[in-house]
């Protein structure tokens, strides 16, 4: 609030606020500011008022006007606003800390009476201050009218103000009445007098400009006329018609003040017109409706109203302003519909429009009506229809209650209204917000009850302390909940603060069953006394009337209590058992009427050790414990008291329950006769003893309690004589021991008799009768007319349906219960599971091959399915399933709330035996190894949970979807299929899903993902989720501390109480998810590692570590839970993490930690643990060292492994008990340091969530999925095999591969213009080289910093997965470096290259520039001569005369011809030098033939031309058959042949004469290929080496003749000048005949300079266009990215499903890969797009681009009017043109030849030409031959392909399969699948069969290997990198169980025969397993290279 009302406002405000703001009337003022404060739409309106009126008055001196006190105020408010604006009672009690009574009464007058008139005279001072701006002369009628209208209502009712000390209450009130208008005060006596006003000044609107002086009054006018019509309608009690007009007009901008905030337009003005007309149809159709119904057209209304075109604004906003003017009036319907239970509307305007329409136009709403119930998940970024209203915040089935049964006013006080009666869910309670991280004391009423629930919830023991705002009434409604009209109704009690039993109990009657049984279970670990029997708001004052009572034992149903009996304490046992059902003696105490005596804190003295007094029921000396109670009396709590076994510290010997009845039990006495029913004792505290007393105590004789009265004989009520007492005894018939007489007793005194006589009761009553329980109490008062909650109808449905299920579970045992029941889960699949997991392992193989062991596992596998889908499914089995899928929400929940509590109940009864047996069998265990052997393994058996039902059912759903299509299977049932969306119904609803079966150690992985799966459907795709897990030691709290930070139910005991791992969805909301970008958090709880049941098991620790690394590599954050007990364990632990630590850093993805230590409760414990946590860092140091190094890595730290900060990483928190259990309470020290860490962890997600996104639920599936593998596979390093990183990696290889493309494309663009620009230079071309390196240097630094810019850009991008590429970051960017770098050196090599053939052209280039200069002056004086002759001479005779001229030119040239060397001779001679060791093979070769025509043929392979070796496994030797390899070697050669070829075609196509050093480089470079071949069978030998470069030398002798030769005859000047015969002759003609040359020599010009250039820019740059169209429109990916392009070959190579091809495929990939892509390059080219060839269509593109360049060079300069000769305009054009073409100089000289014309007009002369070459080229292009053409091309576009697909094309040492890494640099080699060894010619060496094995089992077996990398040594294959410096670049991963992928498998089968006679070895056994059907390799392939084809 600001302006100058605020300024009177808060002056005036805060002088009250010194007074007495208790008084009734300062309550009332008081209130009333508050809610002024919180209703911002009005007061923006009267400020926006004040302030455009103190803008108009500006230039008026401020002390003149009625503002000067108000100025003077405002300079005095700031701080009073800053803490009053919006803050509510915040600022209140601020304001009352920081201004004390000004002055200090030191005199007789009381204190409340001294604050009561300075109140008053506060707010007399506060009233005039308005008033005074109210009666300023320069404020207007309107906001004159509406100041007056709030002071009347501030001053209602008169009769309270009267009766108070405000003697000037009078003369305010007459000064109201006098204030005079400064105009006429218009009057409003009916509607239509109103609507002819109102038109009236509309139509006065017409034709004004809007926005003039005239307009503005016009508007004003017509304010205020709406304003008194809303006045006038609230007068007439029409109140919603009042709305109506808000909800009408608001379009206008009209607000309910009368502002009209916008001139009216012409638009605006008919529609306020038409709306006008509407209002009393609108009003009698209301008249018809209910008031939800009205309330719902009206807000319908205002959304739907038409909002004219100048409007912009929320129409929500208007739904505010309504919602405040209806305010308390609103019905719960209504405010679900429009608003979330924090009061804030909801954002979806549609959703809004369709609810409130439905509300509207539902004739059956009624006042009890069901609200609408909204969806949690409509918020979701994707929304989907969800079938089942189960996922909604408020899950119980809401009934609104009735006008007579609304819900009590101290609920409506504390915000709770919308969710009475039991609305308020579990799992709403769960959801995870800032507000409810934030642990502000509360600031307002509202605030309190979620409070309190989020302390209990956390189980913190300070939950019922009152941090509630103080100098609250509880009638007081909260800012938003009470409008004006009956803001200051009179109240008839004044209540100073709320009790905190009230808060307790509102809690309670708007809490659910599964709240309250959450609630009642922390309270008792709180050691609070729980609602026993909760009473009805409006019965608890009804005075002899019990009805409403409600005993809540389905409340307390899920409290289960350990105690110690004294009878049990020589056996050192225990009881175990629900509360509901443990009976034991209740003693209950009352009082009649009211007592001196605490009750409350007598009892709790009573259950108290005198060193640790717990306050386990509130009483009168607590804070706040004195305040009347509202809605309270009547309850009935109950607590126990529970001996520990240790006689010298217990209490009672027994258990005890007590019940404390709060209030006079005179006025309850339904309650009281029920407690003296089932009561052991009934203790009643008396102060008077009157006819009454005696009366009513009489009415309790006939009960079976034993009656003890507590007298206070010196009450002030009355002093009771010892007559009174005996009377009161002879009559009731009462012993003397049962009276204690409290005189001059003291507390412990009084307290010591009670325990007394309780002891003495228990004795007695062992003896006599046996003591009820809780339910047998509530049969009791079933039939005392009190209710049960339990007697719900769904409750009890759930109860019968449970029973149902376990009725044959009481007879016998569990295990054969189990057995019968539930066979799917037991050992069927334990005994699947670890075939399963055999298969993966490979341990117990034996001698038995890979594929046929791993065919046995999966014929045991299926053995197993089959005799499952034979089995039934059980009778009990059947009804689950049936009641799960045919229910839903509340009945769903309740039935398997009844199943846990039954079987937890049973399972505790049968445990509880089973320990006394193994008890009684451990003291002589020596004699009884055996039995006590069985005895363990039957209570391991006796387990049974409601967790063994959702596994059973996870079985059943496998079994059935794994089962074969063509038999009858389970899968038939839709219930069976319903089960996943029935599990993930439940999975949200807050039950726990089992991810990983502890008791066999794995996860049911379709069951698992189909729950997910369903769960993505519910709440979107695109939902995200932060996943926390804890792992630690076993029974160090782990499960506690994940219920205590998220409220969670995971179960909690002493022992191995998880087994596996079990996740937990938890809802975010508001902006927390926004701020962590996910929307739920995950949160799995794990089994305890180190546990004593499995130390004995030989995969103990390794069984840790899998469940470790899994739960690990799942989670973003990790809490490693660490107990201080014991050291070695916590070590132990470390090492685990340390190691899971590892694996998933090398995965790329990276966990929080946070290491939270237990038990440690000291304050100073995180400094005194300092040089602890110095320690501990340096232990993980140590340890991460030591599992590098298991783990084959270089030595890191644990700093390199996470981010660790050991001050931040490090929690303590203290021991969860406060006391000595089981009557200890939680530790608050605990709770509030867990809730400390809880925020840390959220803090720690939004800082992760900045970087690394939360996953999508199904990102999240495939990443489980991929990672569990990996575990099964004991594959922890190997990271592609997971998914999630697979597609991240693609996806950031496309980028790669895009960046480096344009990086290519750029280099090969600018080396064609560079090299263009040196061919068109005519200056000095050294200078012109230093300048090009510069600019290519600028030029590739700038591009390679613009392309690490996107690379980094992608990885702060925040996309999916991003985060799991960190490690290859690094490797990327140095990629980018590398291939800039490259592409820098090869283009300064390209020019230099340039360069070196343009200097060594230019003395040839001399000698012809001379010899032309020659020819041109004879011509020139040939011409002249014969011009001269005065005969006019013929052709013949000019010709013969020319051809004179010529001949004699030419033989007077001076020129020394270019020599021709013997390149035959220097080649060989080249050749001998460089193979002096094999002269001998040289000159046989030499003397069968020349070195010219050996080459001629491709190279023949023999035998000597390799050496043959043998490759030698352990077991297994890999010999070679000669012909065989000499086919394997022909290839390779052949290769190589092919290889060279090209290189010398390569070098023989540039223009320059031959030089020695292309043989020597060409020398080199088969040394450096020959060098390169490596094969594991034979090498190459040095005959061969001599022979093949003697035979490529042979091949290349003659080609670099011809380059030699093709020099000569170019650059001759006589041959390039008879070349040019023919032109100097017709030029010499047209001048002899004075013809126009300029058209002539245009034409020249353009046919023979301009086209061929042209043609020549064409080709050059077609091959980089092709690349790049066929890359632009390959949406598959197949020429980017490796793995799609190899998918592709694979799906061709079945496709024509030749063996030839596959054997190319694998002996010759590259070549074979670039055969294939010449030929897509052919078809791609040959498409037609518009009826034209792609080729023709691309050439075109280039063609257009650069004769449209050349067009406007040549307009330019026309245009420009071109100065000089033909000289000048040839400079211009190849100025402008030199880096796209270059021009034959020779042609352009004989364009200048003679020629005479000007610039300008021989620049108008070629245009056209330009043109008509335009279309010859045209022309030529449609007629290319595509296929020929493209193989003329200088860059081939197939090779362009392949070197951008395979970024490496490094080999496999073994298997030759190519590195599968999409980057340039990298140091470490990979492949994702290797290939089976068979297919490259691997045999058993005794039996000859091809070998079926692949390298990663090789690596990871026994075997060895020798060849000639080895030297002939044996080297283990596990140490494969010793070999050299290649082998130990290749990473293969180690794993035994490794096979081929399904496609090489079924290609082996397919032609296993054929590979057998192509290396001369016998077929490999390969059964009918490897027939895989296509379908199956088709998603096989799929998933292997994460591509999607769709058929093969």
């Amino acid at each position: 609030m600001t302006g100058e009302l605020q300024a009177v406002v808060c002056s005036s405000y805060s002088m009250w606020q010194a007074g007495d703001s208790f008084s009734p009337l300062g309550q009332h003022v008081g209130k009333k500011y508050l809610q002024i404060q919180s209703l911002e739409a009005r007061v923006s309106e009267l400020e926006r008022r004040l302030e455009s009126l103190w803008s108009i008055h500006e230039s008026e001196s401020i002390m003149d006007s009625p503002y000067r006190e108000v100025a003077t105020l405002q300079a005095q408010a700031p701080q009073q606003e800053e803490n009053g604006h919006r803050t509510g009672t915040r600022a209140l009690d601020k304001t009352q800390d920081r201004n004390p009574s000004p002055r200090e009464d030191t005199g007789q007058e009381p204190e409340p009476s001294r604050r009561h008139r300075t109140g008053t005279r506060a707010i007399q001072i506060f009233i005039s201050k308005v008033l005074q701006c109210a009666t300023g002369k320069y404020i207007t009628d309107v906001d004159k009218v509406y100041l007056t209208v709030r002071i009347s209502d501030l001053l209602q009712p008169q009769e309270m103000i009267r009766s108070l000390d405000f003697p000037s209450i009078s003369s305010v009130l007459q000064q109201l009445s006098d204030i005079p208008s400064n105009k006429e005060t218009l009057t409003i006596s009916s509607f239509e007098e109103a609507e002819e006003y109102i038109k009236k000044l509309v139509r006065k609107l017409k034709g004004l400009e809007v926005g003039n002086e005239i307009h503005s009054n016009v508007c004003s006018e017509l304010g205020k006329a709406l304003f008194k019509l809303q006045q006038f309608y609230k007068q007439t009690g029409d109140q919603y018609i009042s709305i109506l007009l808000t909800a009408l007009l608001h379009p206008v901008s009209y607000e309910p003040s009368g502002i009209l905030n916008q001139p009216l337009t012409e638009d605006d003005r008919k529609y306020l017109i038409s709306q006008l007309d509407k209002i009393e149809t609108y009003r009698s159709e209301m008249k018809t409706m209910n008031v939800t119904q009205c309330q719902a057209f009206l807000l319908y209304t205002a959304l739907t109203a038409g909002v004219t075109e100048t409007q912009n604004k929320d129409p929500r906003t208007v739904l505010q302003i309504m919602c405040a003017e209806i305010n308390q009036e609103l019905t719960p319907q209504v405010r679900d519909a429009v608003m979330t239970p924090c009061g804030i509307f909801l954002s979806d305007v549609e959703l809004l429009k369709v609810t409130l329409q439905n509300l509207s136009a539902d004739k059956d709403s009624s006042e009890d009506r069901e609200p609408l119930v909204r969806s949690e998940y409509l918020n979701q970024k994707e929304k989907t229809t969800i079938k089942h209203t189960d996922y909604f915040r408020d899950r119980t089935e809401q009934s609104h209650v009735s006008h007579n049964d609304r819900p009590p006013q101290i609920v409506n006080d504390l915000g709770l209204q919308n969710y009475y009666p039991h609305k308020l869910s579990l799992n709403f309670m769960r959801e995870i917000c800032w507000d409810k991280l934030k642990d502000n004391k509360p600031t307002q009423l509202k605030d309190v009850p979620w409070h309190f629930l989020q302390k209990i919830l956390s189980a913190n023991s300070v939950a019922r302390n009152p941090e509630w705002p103080l100098a609250q009434q509880s009638e007081g409604q909260t800012d938003t909940e009470e409008g004006f009209s009956g803001f200051f109704e009179e109240r008839q009690t004044e209540i100073l603060g709320i009790n905190p039993l009230d808060i307790i109990a509102a809690v309670f009657l708007c809490a659910d069953g599964l709240l309250q049984q959450e609630l009642m279970l922390k309270m008792s670990l709180c050691q609070f006394a729980l609602p026993f029997l909760q009473p009805d708001w409006n019965s608890a004052a009804k005075e002899g009337d019990g009805s409403g009572v409600t005993l809540l034992l389905w409340a307390m149903r899920s409290i289960v209590k350990k105690w110690c009996p004294e009878s049990l304490i020589s056996s050192n046992s225990f009881r175990q058992e629900p509360i509901v059902t443990a009976a034991m003696p209740t003693i209950s105490f009352i009082r009649l009427g009211r007592c001196t005596i605490s009750k409350s804190k007598i009892l709790n003295l009573t259950l108290s050790q005198t060193q640790l007094q717990q306050n386990i029921f509130l009483h009168s000396e607590m804070e706040y414990g004195n305040v009347p109670r509202g809605i309270s009396d009547g309850l009935a709590e109950v607590c126990w008291y529970l001996p520990s076994g240790k006689r010298n510290l217990d209490i009672f010997p027994e258990a005890v329950a007590f019940i404390n009845l709060r209030g006079s039990a005179e006025m309850y006495h339904s309650n009281t006769h029920f407690l003296a029913q089932v009561s052991a004792a009934l203790f009643i505290f008396i102060d008077v003893i009157g006819e009454t007393e005696r009366k009513f105590l009489a009415s309790l004789t006939q009960s079976p309690a034993m009656f003890f009265l507590i007298i206070n004989s010196n009450s002030s009520q009355q002093k009771i004589t010892p007559g009174q007492t005996k009377k009161l005894f002879e009559d009731l018939r009462l012993k003397s021991t049962q009276c204690i007489v409290r005189t001059n007793m003291n507390d412990a005194k009084l307290v010591e008799n009670i325990c007394s006589r309780i002891k003495q009761m228990i004795q007695t009553h062992k003896r006599e009768q046996s003591f009820l329980n809780l339910e047998q109490m509530a049969k009791i008062a079933r039939n005392s007319g009190i209710e049960v909650d339990e007697n719900d109808p769904k409750i009890q449905q759930g109860k019968q349906q449970a029973s149902s299920i376990l009725r044959q579970l009481n007879p016998g045992p569990i295990n054969e219960y189990k057995r019968r029941v539930l066979p799917f889960h037991g050992k069927p699949w334990q005994d699947w599971s670890q075939a399963e997991k055999e298969r993966s392992r490979m341990k117990l193989r034996g001698d038995k091959s890979t594929e046929e062991y791993k065919y046995e596992l999966d014929q045991k596998k299926k053995i197993i399915r089959e005799a499952q889908r034979k089995q039934r499914l059980s009778e009990e089995l059947r009804k689950f399933i049936t009641v799960l899928t045919s229910t839903c929400g509340e009945e769903r929940v309740l039935f398997l709330q009844w199943l846990k509590l039954n079987l937890d109940n049973k399972s505790r009864e049968l445990m509880s035996k089973l320990r006394d047996e193994y008890k009684k069998l451990n003291k002589d265990s020596k004699q009884k190894v055996s039995e006590l052997k069985d005895l363990d393994q039957k209570m391991s058996d006796s387990s049974l949970g409601l967790e063994h039902f959702m596994r059973e059912l996870g079985q059943v759903y496998e079994i059935s979807v794994t089962t074969d299509s063509g038999k009858a299977k389970r899968a038939a049932d839709p219930n069976i299929l319903r089960l996943p969306d029935v599990a993930a119904e439940l999975l949200l609803d807050g039950f726990p899903l089992e991810l990983v079966d502890g008791d066999v150690s794995n996860i049911p992985v379709q069951w698992v993902t189909a729950v997910m799966n369903e769960v993505t459907k519910k709440v979107g795709n695109a939902s995200r989720v932060f996943v926390v897990t804890v792992i630690g030691v076993q029974s160090t709290g782990k499960s506690t501390l994940l219920n205590t930070m998220f409220g969670l139910q995971f179960a909690v005991s002493s022992g191995r109480c998880t087994r596996g791992a079990f996740m937990q969805f938890i809802q975010v909301t508001g902006s927390l998810a926004t701020d962590l970008g996910c929307d739920f958090v995950l949160v799995i709880d794990t089994e305890g590692l180190k546990a004593p049941e499995l130390a004995t098991l030989t995969d103990s620790y390794e069984h840790d570590n899998e469940l470790a690394t899994f739960v690990i590599g799942l989670s973003n954050l990790t809490l490693v839970n660490m107990g201080m007990e014991n050291p070695t364990e916590m070590k132990d632990v470390l090492q685990i993490v340390v190691h899971s630590l590892i694996r998933m850093k090398q995965t790329g993805k990276g966990p929080i930690c946070q290491f939270v230590h237990q038990n440690v409760g000291d304050v100073c414990a995180h400094d005194q643990n300092l040089r602890s946590r110095q320690k501990l860092l340096e232990q993980l140091d140590q340890m991460t060292k030591a599992a590098a190094k298991l783990e084959k890595l270089d030595q890191i730290k644990f700093s390199d492994v996470m981010d660790y900060d050991p001050d931040k990483s490090n929690w303590y928190i203290p021991g969860l008990w406060h006391g000595t259990p089981p009557m200890a309470a939680v530790n608050s020290g605990y709770c509030e340091q867990v809730f400390e860490l809880k925020k840390c962890l959220l803090r720690c997600l939004s800082e992760r969530g900045r970087s690394d996104r939360a996953l999508t639920i199904p990102d999240f599936i495939k990443w489980m999925t991929g990672l569990w593998d990996q575990v099964k596979n004991e594959n922890f390093i190997f990271s592609f095999q997971n998914s999630l990183v697979a597609e991240a990696y693609n996806q950031l290889s496309m980028k790669y591969k895009d960046w480096e493309w344009e990086l290519r494309k750029f280099a090969h663009s600018w080396a064609t213009e560079a090299e263009n620009r040196m061919n068109n230079e005519k200056g000095n071309l050294k200078q012109l080289l230093p300048k090009l390196e510069l600019a290519i240097r600028k030029e590739v630094d700038r591009r390679k910093h613009s392309t690490l810019n996107k690379l980094m850009a992608h990885f702060e991008s925040g996309a999916d997965n991003v985060q799991l590429m960190e490690k290859y970051k690094e490797q990327f960017k140095l990629s980018i470096s590398t291939v800039c770098s490259q592409l820098q050196d090869n283009l300064i090599q390209k020019c230099k290259d340039t360069l070196n053939r343009l200097m060594g052209l230019q003395e040839v280039d001399a000698i012809w520039n001379e010899c032309t200069k020659q020819i041109e002056k004879q011509v020139k004086d040939l011409l002249q001569w014969c011009k001269e002759v005065q005969l006019e001479l013929g052709d013949e005779e000019l010709k013969t005369e020319f051809e004179d001229m010529w001949r004699d030119t030419l033989s007077k040239l001076n020129y020394q011809p270019c020599a021709e060397k013997n390149i035959e001779v220097e080649i060989e001679n080249l050749l001998r030098d460089d193979t002096k060791t094999q002269g001998r093979v040289i000159n046989n070769k030499l003397e069968s033939e020349p070195l010219s025509q050996l080459g001629a043929q491709s190279f023949q392979i023999d035998e000597k031309h390799i050496n043959v070796f043998t490759m030698t496994k352990f077991k297994r030797f890999a010999t070679s058959v000669q012909q065989s390899d000499l086919k394997r070697a022909g290839l390779i050669s052949k290769s190589l042949e092919t290889e060279c070829r090209q290189h010398i075609d390569k070098i023989t196509k540039v223009d320059m004469d031959y030089d020695n050093k292309y043989c020597i480089e060409f020398l080199d470079y088969m040394e450096e290929k020959i060098n390169k071949i490596s094969d594991s069978k034979f090498k190459m030998s040095e005959i061969f080496r001599a022979e093949f470069k003697l035979h490529m030398c042979g091949y290349a002798a003659p080609r670099f003749r011809a380059m030699q030769t093709r020099f000569i005859n170019k650059h001759d000047p006589r041959n390039r000048l008879e070349s040019k015969k023919d032109q100097y002759f017709d030029l010499f003609m047209d001048n002899y005949k004075e013809q126009d040359q300029n058209q002539k020599q245009a034409e020249r010009f353009a046919r023979s300079c301009f086209m061929p250039a042209v043609r020549d820019a064409i080709l050059e740059e077609l091959s980089m266009k092709i690349v790049d169209n066929m890359r632009k429109t390959d949406t598959e990916g197949k020429y980017k990215l490796r793995n799609n392009f190899i998918v592709e070959l694979l799906v061709h190579l079945k496709q024509k499903s030749s063996f030839e091809d596959y054997y190319r495929y694998l002996t010759d990939f590259e070549n074979f890969a670039k055969n294939w892509l010449h030929d897509r390059v052919i078809a791609y080219c040959k498409e037609r797009v518009n009826r034209k060839m792609r080729f023709t269509h691309l050439a075109k593109e280039i063609l257009t681009e650069i004769s449209n360049h050349t067009k406007e060079v040549v307009k330019d300069a026309v245009s420009q009017n071109i100065s000089g000769n033909v000289q000048h305009f040839l400079d211009l054009f190849v100025e402008q043109l030199k880096t796209r073409i270059t021009m034959s100089k020779d042609e352009m000289n004989l364009v200048l030849f003679q020629s005479d014309s000007n610039a300008n007009k021989f620049a108008e002369a070629v245009l056209p030409f330009i043109a008509e070459v335009e279309k010859i080229l045209l022309s030529d292009i449609t007629g290319w031959d595509v296929k020929a053409k493209i193989e003329t091309l200088s860059v081939k576009p197939n090779e362009e392909l392949f070197k951008g697909l395979f970024s490496c094309t490094r080999k496999c040492p073994f298997c030759r399969v190519f590195c599968e890494s999409e980057t340039v640099e990298h140091t470490e080699h990979f492949s994702k699948q290797h290939r089976p060894e068979g297919l490259n010619g691997y045999r058993w060496e005794k039996s000859k069969f091809l070998s079926v094995d692949i390298c990663t089992a090789a690596v990871a077996s026994n075997s060895r290997l020798k060849n000639k990398d080895t030297n002939d040594e044996w080297v283990p294959y596990k140490d494969y990198k010793k070999v050299n410096d290649y082998y130990k670049s290749w990473i293969i991963q180690r794993d035994q169980t490794a096979e081929a992928t399904s496609y090489w498998k079924k290609v082996f089968y397919m032609f296993n025969k054929d590979f057998a006679n192509r290396y001369g070895a016998n077929p490999a056994e390969i059964g009918a397993a490897w027939d895989i059907e296509w379908e199956k390799v088709k998603e096989d392939l799929n998933k292997t290279y994460n591509t999607n084809i769709q058929s093969l």
